[in-house]
């Protein structure tokens, strides 16, 4: 009985992550396209695009991710909401620390390097949001 329930554990996380996946996916090609308009089109500093996108996209992953992904309807929104741009802050601020070195020391275009640095941190984001954001 033990093998059940942790083998129904295991398929629940692996689903999970699938959903988290999904949600970063599309939260990160929107990151992208508004880090292209602002900094490609624009003329923003990349930095400065990172944080705008940041802001206006954690917003919409928070939505996602609480209805979608962790499947959370109880609980307080704001409280909730306050922990998920917790964990998205600390992510900025290592992401933002990848960029400036990957772009301005190792000179990888700032696309290239936003991919990359996306993909390292999906695991962190989702172990963070899993074991605190959204804690059942």
């Amino acid at each position: 009985m033990k093998y059940l329930k942790s083998k129904a554990s295991y398929v629940s996380l692996e689903n999970q992550f699938l959903r988290f996946f999904l949600v970063g996916g599309f939260c990160a090609f929107l990151n992208i396209v508004i880090l292209y308009i602002l900094t490609g089109i624009l003329n923003f500093h990349y930095l400065l695009s990172v944080l705008i996108q940041t802001v206006v996209v954690n917003y919409i992953g928070f939505y996602l991710n609480r209805r979608f992904t962790f499947k959370k309807t109880k609980g307080n929104f704001w409280e909730g909401l306050l922990k998920y741009y917790t964990v998205m802050i600390s992510s900025f601020l290592m992401v933002s620390s990848l960029m400036y070195l990957l772009v301005d020391i190792f000179r990888v275009w700032y696309l290239y390097a936003f991919v990359l640095i996306t993909i390292m941190m999906m695991i962190f984001n989702f172990l963070s949001h899993q074991k605190w954001t959204f804690k059942k």
